[in-house]
């Protein structure tokens, strides 16, 4: 992975992140929704790169990255309410 691609998961998991809140309030904050967005929009296409589903380089692999990342960004941010409301 390079820098390109980690900033550009981490801005889109901060957007999950902040989605994720909209759609079901967890009580992290503003700040709490966008770093667990941010973990989990890095984490999810990690996984996923690694499983051999995306790493081609070519542009359907970046927009499925980017999808992943937002997708990772909510479920982080859904997670970490989870573990703090617990």
């Amino acid at each position: 992975m390079d820098l390109t691609s980690i900033l550009i998961n981490t801005i889109a998991g901060g957007g999950g992140g902040f989605l994720g809140n909209m759609l079901k309030k967890n009580g992290l904050g503003l700040v709490g929704n966008l770093l667990a967005g941010a973990v989990g929009g890095n984490a999810l296409p990690a996984i996923l790169s690694a499983a051999g589903m995306f790493g081609g380089g070519g542009t359907n692999d970046m927009i499925g990255s980017i999808i992943s990342a937002l997708v990772g960004g909510a479920g982080g941010s859904l997670l970490g309410g989870l573990f703090k409301k617990s």
